[in-house]
């Protein structure tokens, strides 16, 4: 493969893995547009790092979820995260360079709501470069193209399971396993990491849209029955239980 970059020498390589995200652009300039792939959930996710001390118990996170929004402090090893999970009241076009767009977006998604909202909001509205997007799932029919491989949410983004960069890393365990069993054969290695990964992402795709309904209910009656099956699940299931308790 013939490869040029932007700010580099054009350089040749045996294969190239597109591991690029979402928005892959390997994916784009070698398999077409993203509008071939992508479905939107009509949803939208932000998220802005806090300081240390937002957080009182580093080991719980909690989130508050009113119909069409929900609102998380998420605890890390460095930095915890605030996060934003909303339908807009109005469709908003999106631009992923525009900022002034998203911070507006997220202020006016959640003007009314209580809770830590406002201080959440204005640690948004603050920092120089928040992340934005609309949360999407990439479904790709096939995930290589001669010697060029799609990865990770390149290749099938299952957005709302907060899972990504975890199959990412299964799928390049694959991938390169895949690539040693089959030495001089990238057709072979290929065909047998997409059978693999598909096993895994399969399912997740398919349930995503039901999650969706369920994590961030459009009605007070709906998110009061996400609650209760949230409880009857916690009843039987110790773990489930405290999770659900931290939330």
């Amino acid at each position: 493969m013939d490869v040029t970059f932007r700010r580099s020498a054009p350089r040749r390589f045996d294969l190239v893995v597109g591991a690029d995200g979402m928005h892959s652009t390997v994916r784009r300039l070698v398999f077409g547009p993203e509008r071939q792939f992508a479905s939107d959930l009509g949803l939208h996710g932000a998220t802005v790092p806090l300081e240390p001390d937002a957080v009182e118990d580093p080991t719980e996170m909690t989130m508050l979820t009113v119909p069409n929004r929900m609102l998380g402090v998420h605890t890390s090893r460095t930095t915890p995260l605030a996060i934003f999970t909303f339908r807009a009241a109005r469709p908003t076009p999106h631009d992923r360079k525009n900022i002034a767009l998203h911070k507006q977006t997220v202020a006016d998604a959640y003007a009314d709501v209580r809770w830590r909202a406002p201080e959440l909001v204005a640690a948004f509205l603050d920092h120089p470069a928040p992340f934005f997007d609309p949360l999407t799932t990439v479904r790709v029919p096939s995930w290589s193209h001669g010697r060029v491989v799609l990865l990770g949410d390149a290749a099938a983004a299952t957005a709302m399971l907060g899972d990504g960069s975890s199959m990412a890393m299964a799928g390049a365990y694959a991938l390169a396993e895949e690539l040693a069993t089959h030495p001089g054969d990238h057709d072979r290695a290929f065909a047998a990491y997409e059978s693999r990964l598909r096993r895994e992402v399969g399912p997740r795709q398919r349930r995503v849209r039901l999650l969706s309904r369920l994590m961030v209910p459009r009605t007070r009656p709906g998110l009061a029955m996400r609650n209760a099956v949230g409880r009857a699940v916690g009843r039987t299931n110790p773990i489930a239980s405290r999770e659900a308790a931290n939330r």
